[in-house]
């Protein structure tokens, strides 16, 4: 009887170990991340602001100066498990190779990058693969990713001209969609 009273007081420590599930520990740091996302702001830190439309109204509110550019379509920043790509909006002068009249359209730049689920005991949180440049990504929040970065642009400059002009933005990306990957 005594060898099983030590037996159980040796074996009861092992038991009661509460035990690490990597798995769900993975799946809750990729879970602040995975999705579909938007751009809600995008904002020209430069010392003056930009008018990219060349209306006269020069503001510091990139996406809307972007956003009023009719021509060309949102694109898609997703992150999964492993990898991801945010769009970077800018706008090019299609016309401005043969010195034509202007003829701006929204465009995107492909930032992507890749991340890992770092296990650390009872813990987990992501690293994140860069490009290397000088952009400065990171997560927010919960579902929200900001990204500042250079971005090169074309601007309506005077009648029936553009130049480039580049200059850094903040991007805050905020998940619309979750997805498990």
């Amino acid at each position: 009887m005594r060898k099983l009273s030590i037996l159980i007081i040796w074996l009861l420590p092992l038991f009661s170990c509460e035990k690490v599930w990597v798995e769900d520990l993975q799946e809750k740091a990729y879970d602040t991340i995975r999705g579909t996302y938007e751009i809600e702001s995008a904002v020209w830190e430069e010392a003056e602001p930009i008018d990219i439309n060349g209306d006269g109204h020069a503001s510091f509110d990139y996406y809307a100066e972007w956003n009023s550019i009719s021509a060309g379509g949102p694109g898609w920043s997703s992150v999964g498990n492993e990898r991801g790509n945010l769009c970077i909006p800018y706008v090019v002068d299609s016309n401005a190779d043969w010195n034509g009249y202007p003829s701006l359209d929204r465009r995107h730049l492909d930032y992507k990058f890749k991340l890992k689920a770092v296990i650390e005991g009872n813990e987990s949180h992501l690293e994140f693969e860069l490009p290397d440049d000088d952009s400065e990504f990171t997560l927010s929040g919960y579902g929200e990713i900001t990204l500042r970065t250079k971005v090169t642009l074309h601007v309506l400059a005077e009648e029936g001209k553009s130049r480039q002009t580049t200059g850094t933005i903040l991007i805050k990306y905020i998940r619309s969609k979750y997805k498990l990957d």
